[in-house]
């Protein structure tokens, strides 16, 4: 007899991934095996004509296979099919269209998010104190996670939050306010720049949907404030003014780039270069290394030091770059259906938490290419794949 996986434990396989990110790579790839394996156990794949109630299952597919038949005309497979399995991480958003979503199903998914963000910020702070052996992976307070993913998780985990103080939908108040001071400590401690950037404009603008009427512009307008405030503390005003320094001393004209952000700037340029050359299928999947370096022989652009340019630190650029104008269409048509789908759900519990993500893949994509990161990937299926299209009223 072939055992079977109840449908009501699903949702423990699938905050598993969520949960390991910020612990350990290795431990999110088993957790993902496991969610396939217990998927094709639990028989939820019966329910696959759910798949038809979401938007972005066609544009999605299509984005897919555009991205496997760009490895055709590409010249570094290997890159090209780090990006290939990135993309086709989508799936993961079609797995759990077919599940039958309950509320308690969904709460177990937030708070496996919630609490692998909350391990790592005990081990941080355990590692800053030096009781245990090994540093911190990437920076002060950055604990086992990589610094840009833990900011933006973070500041993802911090719009939670902020809903979740007005609604008691997960926790009662006294334990977000616990967990809203932990996160926003390691957001503002550790070199988090991204994640920084992202909550200071997207915070204030959180609470203004969160709280109508009379609170509209009182309470962004408190959050703008305490968020300059915040500003003051030395760290955070050097990683900003590295930045801005950074920003204004870059110049196309230099021999060699060398600065965090002029190498970023350096890529996207290169990213726009590549799409006026190849503007229709692209230089190919994963080929935008190679053709990046052959505008440096070119002298087309200038050096950019020990930086590797395998994206164009910019989740558009790099697609349009590598896959040209059809795959960039695609990739938008996926990015607005989902980002319409979690905006029509933002009352809901499940809506907003898909919502705060989205917000944040689209605005870091900017000045990260979010959409070829392993654990982005990821998270950005997984949040897809939450029940947007149910009403709270139909559905609690």
């Amino acid at each position: 007899m072939i055992p079977r996986v109840p449908a009501q434990t699903l949702p423990y396989f699938y905050g598993l991934p969520l949960l390991l990110f910020p612990i350990t790579t290795a431990g999110s790839g088993i957790a993902l095996g496991l969610l396939l394996v217990a998927y094709g156990f639990s028989r939820e794949w019966r329910h696959w004509r759910a798949i038809g109630q979401r938007p972005w299952a066609w544009p999605w597919a299509l984005f897919i296979l555009w991205t496997l038949i760009g490895l055709l005309w590409t010249s570094n497979f290997f890159f090209g099919q780090k990006v290939a399995v990135a993309t086709a991480y989508g799936l993961l958003a079609f797995l759990g269209a077919t599940m039958q979503w309950t509320p308690n199903g969904v709460k177990v998914v937030i708070r496996s998010f919630l609490l692998g963000i909350l391990l790592n910020e005990l081990v941080a702070i355990l590692m800053s104190a030096q009781l245990l052996p090994w540093p911190n992976g990437d920076g002060f307070m950055t604990g086992l996670c990589d610094h840009i993913f833990l900011s933006l998780i973070l500041a993802h985990a911090l719009f939670w939050l902020a809903y979740d103080w007005k609604h008691r939908w997960c926790f009662p108040r006294g334990i977000n306010l616990i967990l809203f001071i932990l996160f926003v400590a390691q957001l503002f401690l550790a070199p988090a720049r991204s994640g920084q950037v992202i909550f200071l404009l997207l915070f204030p603008i959180a609470l203004a949907i969160l709280y109508p009427g009379r609170w509209r512009w009182a309470l962004p307008s408190i959050a703008t404030v305490l968020l300059l405030v915040v500003l003051l503390v030395p760290d955070v005003r050097n990683h900003f003014s590295q930045g801005i320094s950074e920003l204004l001393h870059f110049n196309l004209g230099k021999t060699e780039i060398t600065s965090s952000w002029g190498l970023r700037l350096l890529a996207m340029w290169a990213g726009v270069l590549l799409f006026f050359q190849h503007p229709i299928f692209g230089v190919g999947t994963g080929n935008f290394y190679p053709a990046a370096l052959e505008l440096m022989h070119q002298h087309r652009i200038p050096s950019g030091g020990d930086f590797i340019m395998n994206t164009a630190a910019n989740s558009y650029l790099s697609v349009a770059a590598s896959q040209g104008i059809i795959g960039l269409a695609l990739f938008l048509s996926v990015c607005w259906f989902i980002s319409k789908e979690a905006w029509t759900a933002r009352s809901t519990p499940w809506g907003w938490f898909a919502l705060g993500y989205f917000a944040i893949y689209l605005l870091g994509g900017i000045f990260d290419s979010l959409n070829w990161g392993y654990a982005d990937a990821i998270t950005v299926a997984l949040m897809a794949g939450l029940p947007l299209y149910r009403q709270r009223k139909d559905f609690l």
